[in-house]
């Protein structure tokens, strides 16, 4: 099974990410990117620098586009702040690759810390719809998926207001797009995205570059 594919990579690779807990989604060494900096909120030229710059960042990360890649969304299903279409995030992936994309809702941890009927401090539950799959860079149409994130908080259509993440297990690399505002590159070393850190070193953000610099000396 897919999600069993994929959790045993993390246990590998990443070994504090838990598909069930989003927030710990993360590598060793990662790099936080600005993306619609320069721009004002709710313009057209913020979500095109949005944009290009994360496909520049992503087709740096992915390199080889035959190679194959895993997709990780999760889909909150009391999620109503953004006003989208969310079946435009599965079209962007062929329709045959996704039918056998893993599919199912979950609880998943959220970042709340409660106090259960036991009197335990546990995290609180949301209910998600997590889908997975893998598939070759190429099919992915990447640049729609970018330019819908960076528009949903711009209140421009289409947007996405899932959450979906990249992992690339032959290199070891990941990558995620939070929305306009940044995204992250990661990996388990910082030697896999050290051209990465330089080429693209004057849109890392200023208020984390200390840290993110400390990786790469």
């Amino acid at each position: 099974m897919l999600r069993q594919e994929l959790q045993s990579y993390f246990d590998k690779i990443y070994p504090y990410s838990q598909i069930n807990t989003q927030h710990t989604l993360r590598g060793q060494v990662e790099i936080r990117f600005e993306l619609g900096e320069g721009y004002p909120n709710g313009s057209i030229d913020r979500v095109n620098q949005a944009t290009e710059r994360a496909i520049t960042l992503f087709t740096d990360t992915f390199q080889a586009p035959a190679n194959e890649i895993f997709v990780l969304i999760y889909e909150y299903q009391d999620s109503t702040l953004f006003e989208v279409d969310r079946k435009y995030l599965y079209k962007q992936f062929p329709e045959d690759l996704l039918n056998g994309f893993y599919n199912q809702l979950e609880f998943v941890n959220s970042r709340m810390i409660i106090t259960n009927e036991n009197g335990n401090k546990v995290f609180e539950k949301y209910e998600a719809r997590i889908v997975i799959g893998k598939l070759p860079v190429k099919d992915i149409n990447a640049r729609n998926i970018f330019n819908a994130i960076a528009n949903t908080e711009m209140g421009f259509d289409p947007g996405i207001d899932q959450s979906i993440y990249f992992f690339d297990p032959l290199t070891d690399k990941g990558f995620h797009m939070y929305d306009d505002r940044g995204c992250y590159v990661w990996s388990k070393s910082a030697d896999k995205i050290r051209d990465i850190y330089i080429n693209r070193n004057n849109w890392i953000i200023n208020y984390h570059r200390p840290e993110i610099d400390e990786y790469f000396k």
